[in-house]
Formats: structure tokens, C-alpha cells, sequence
């Protein structure tokens, strides 16, 4: 398997971590020294931080659940076309939102995500 097709592959990975096990998707898809950039939020450095955004974005909405609509990748790079959908906020919810993630030794290093925020429970 190509090093692209291996990205594409652990960003599919992370889309079902996300929505079947956080903790696995923070320590299994993320390296410990990850970089995690949500629109208009700083930035989270390393898995513990992460995981309590993660944690806190759980507590308010435990039926969260995202798709990726379109992958495309580029060496050690992958932007991928989402959509984040909350059950507990109505059936026609969603929020839209593109990641570039930067991948390195089969981890994430870098995510930038860019979203409406405001929108979504938790942060």
C-alpha cells in the first residue's frame, strides 16, 4: 500500500473511531505530540488535551456522529470534505467542515479544522 493510500485509509479509520470510540480514536490516530487546530480556537497540543475537548464534546452531544463525504490526499497530507451530524439536535442537523490532516509514522501531527463552532455543543 502507497503512503497515500495508507493516509487515506487511517483518515477513514479516524472517521470511525470518532464516532465509536473517542479515547481509541485520540490514542490510536493522533501522535502524543499532536497539534490539533480547530477553527478560531487556538490550539490543543498533545493527546491529553485533545481528549478532555473530546471528552467535553461527548458530554453534550453522546449521539454525535461525523461522515466524510470526500477524501483527497497528497503525500503525507489529507483533507477530507465532512459532515458532523447530531441526532439530539433534530434529524436535519449538520454542520459542514473540512480537516487537513498531516500525517506522520501512521499518525495525525497536525489537524486543522475549519467549522462553524459556535454551532456545535461542547466548545
Amino acid at each position: 500500500m502507497t503512503d497515500t493510500a495508507q493516509n487515506l485509509a487511517l483518515a477513514q479509520r479516524w472517521m470511525h473511531y470518532y464516532n465509536d470510540d473517542v479515547t481509541r480514536m485520540v490514542n490510536d490516530c493522533y501522535a502524543p505530540d499532536c497539534k490539533v487546530y480547530p477553527m478560531g480556537m487556538g490550539c490543543f497540543e498533545g493527546q491529553a488535551a485533545l481528549q478532555k475537548v473530546e471528552d467535553a464534546v461527548l458530554a453534550k452531544a453522546p449521539k454525535r456522529r461525523f461522515d466524510i463525504e470526500r477524501a483527497h490526499a497528497s503525500g503525507d497530507v489529507v483533507c477530507v470534505e465532512a459532515i458532523l451530524r447530531d441526532a439530539d439536535q433534530g434529524a436535519e442537523w449538520s454542520l459542514p467542515f473540512i480537516a487537513v490532516l498531516t500525517f506522520r509514522n501512521g499518525h495525525i501531527v497536525t489537524d486543522r479544522t475549519y467549522a462553524d463552532w459556535s454551532r456545535w455543543p461542547g466548545l
